[in-house]
């Protein structure tokens, strides 16, 4: 039925009419693109985009030479490009089962690192029952992916690749953030006319926090916001606002911003059986994004995260805020005292004032929060001691032995002592593994970033400073090297015996053989300018002084009277 033709009739039916042209539109293009992505794949695996066409990407070729929707020719590119490993989506696309769209996003997400890839093909113990399909068994994590693809709305698949991500990342989140603390700076530069420059970049939880305040404090501008031309106020404007309100309010304090009473912190929900290392099946969020376990337990340490810890079973809240896992001021003032050098890593020279209480046994886990169980420690070694393999054992007040042991998490024995139990030999201080590092060429960042604790996320950019790291070093010992140099040869006592000043040169008299110092450079010139030029005969040219290569007529007409006379011929 023509829309045209409804004219007329009652909306409902020209409802019913429209929605049964658009399911029908709809179908007709995913079904070409099921087409178009089965005749990319084949002329993929038979080479003939290289071969035949001269592209070597998929999606120039489909946009250049076919005029395809440039996120079309995207979609149909990746997919194709990825089809043989993940097979499965690959087929739910070419059958119209799932649209493009949704099978690229979830393709794109898979291949992202190599955890993800070998998960999305691992088989299951026992097949999964699709949650949309009673019916449909899914033997792998990737059939259960299309499942999503075929049945859900867009949020439900990222939801789910999300929470598989999280639950895969677990330590290696932690060494993204030791990578992006690495990497993290920030540069304010007096431009002289009355403002500063402000440039840097800024870690992923660093940002999140900034992000949040400025969201906080700059509320979206309300229409009685806009001035008498209907211009609302500029957002960058007004964040630059925000950053000197959050300056001179110093982040969460009580005359900070707030906004539904909240200040600038992060929340962080979490069941206690999950933060305590139990597989439960559960994600932690922050800020309701999903986060790896291992993430969750450094961030339920640090005052900048509000933690809402339950009991899942009962929902009910276990610890809401603050009082149980920091120390009062009280606590911490002792803590500072105990260690007023700061961050208790070896040679660490961050001061007291930027550390962190660390939960030697995690509170989590049943940890009190005393002297006897806190340690100060700044923000990028509290996080590599919640990386596997280190353990923490307090001494005395404000000293503490801090452990690594390789390949294996430390076992506590009697006393609670890291190497009791261990029966290892392996175990190295932080100071042991600190001045192996700095042996090494791999002592390129202020933080003192292992080589082991790149991750692989970030390796392309600690790959680029790096380099530009060995190139300074270069170029120092090359400007050492040229100063030693120098040093090395320059003339001896100059300072002792200073030169003598330089007497003017008077003219030597025609004739003489003293040519002062070497090197020179004799003369001997066969004719003169104004005596001939071009064209000049033999009689014309000056006569030939000396009888062979000789450094100056002058000394020769001294030594040899008788090869002065001319030659003729």
């Amino acid at each position: 039925m023509a829309i045209a033709a409804l004219t007329g009739t009652d909306k409902q039916t020209q409802a019913r009419a429209i929605r049964a042209t658009l399911d029908q539109a709809a179908a007709g293009i995913n079904a070409f693109h099921a087409q178009v992505l089965s005749a990319v794949i084949a002329m993929k695996e038979q080479n003939l985009h290289r071969s035949e066409f001269g592209f070597s990407a998929l999606f120039d070729l489909l946009k250049s030479q076919f005029d395809f929707h440039t996120s079309t020719a995207a979609d149909i590119a990746v997919i194709a490009k990825l089809s043989r490993k993940f097979g499965v989506l690959a087929q739910a696309a070419t059958t119209g089962e799932a649209r493009i769209d949704q099978v690229a996003y979830a393709v794109r997400q898979l291949d992202k690192t190599p955890a993800m890839r070998l998960f999305a093909r691992t088989p299951f113990r026992a097949p999964v029952v699709s949650p949309f399909d009673s019916e449909a068994l899914c033997a792998t994590p990737e059939a259960l992916i299309a499942q999503y693809c075929q049945h859900a709305p867009f949020k439900d698949l990222q939801r789910h690749l999300n929470e598989l991500a999280a639950q895969l990342a677990d330590e290696s989140e932690l060494l993204d953030s030791l990578g992006e603390q690495s990497l993290q700076w920030i540069e304010v530069t007096e431009t002289g006319n009355g403002m500063w420059s402000l440039s840097g970049e800024l870690s992923d939880d660093t940002g999140r926090l900034l992000d949040k305040y400025l969201k906080t404090a700059c509320p979206p501008p309300r229409q009685e916001d806009q001035d008498e031309d209907g211009t609302l106020p500029a957002a960058p404007n007004r964040h630059a606002e925000a950053l000197h309100q959050l300056l001179a309010g110093y982040g969460s304090s009580p005359q900070a911003a707030t906004r539904h009473g909240h200040t600038a912190t992060l929340d962080l929900t979490v069941d206690i059986e999950t933060l305590q290392g139990n597989d439960t099946g559960r994600t932690p969020l922050l800020e309701s994004q999903p986060i790896s376990v291992a993430r969750a337990r450094l961030l339920a340490c640090e005052g900048v995260v509000i933690p809402s810890v339950f009991n899942y079973a009962t929902g009910e809240a276990i610890e809401l805020g603050r009082a149980a896992r920091l120390p009062n001021a009280a606590l911490r003032r002792k803590l500072e005292l105990e260690q007023p050098e700061g961050c208790a890593w070896s040679g660490c020279a961050l001061p007291v004032a930027w550390t962190e209480a660390h939960h030697i046994t995690h509170w989590a886990d049943g940890g009190a929060t005393n002297a006897q169980n806190l340690i100060l420690l700044c923000r990028f070694h509290h996080g590599r001691i919640h990386t596997a393999g280190w353990s923490v054992e307090k001494t005395g007040p404000g000293q503490a032995i801090i452990t690594h042991h390789d390949d294996h998490e430390a076992q506590h024995g009697k006393g609670g002592k890291a190497t009791d139990g261990c029966g290892c030999s392996d175990w190295r201080t932080d100071a042991d593994l600190d001045a192996e590092h700095r042996a090494d060429d791999f002592d390129y960042f202020p933080t003192g970033l292992y080589r082991s604790e790149w991750s692989e996320n970030m390796k392309v950019d600690l790959d680029a400073r790096a380099e530009a790291a060995e190139q300074e070093r270069a170029l120092a010992a090359m400007r050492a090297a040229r100063a030693k140099c120098r040093a090395k040869f320059a003339p001896a006592n100059t300072q002792a015996n200073p030169p003598a000043p330089v007497q003017p040169k008077t003219p030597e008299p025609a004739g003489s053989s003293d040519l002062g110092d070497p090197p020179f450079l004799g003369c001997p010139s066969r004719w003169r300018p104004g005596r001939g030029g071009k064209g000049a005969n033999a009689s014309q040219l000056e006569p030939q002084v000396g009888s062979g290569p000789s450094p100056c007529p002058a000394t020769e007409t001294d030594t040899n009277p008788a090869a002065t006379q001319p030659t003729h011929g």
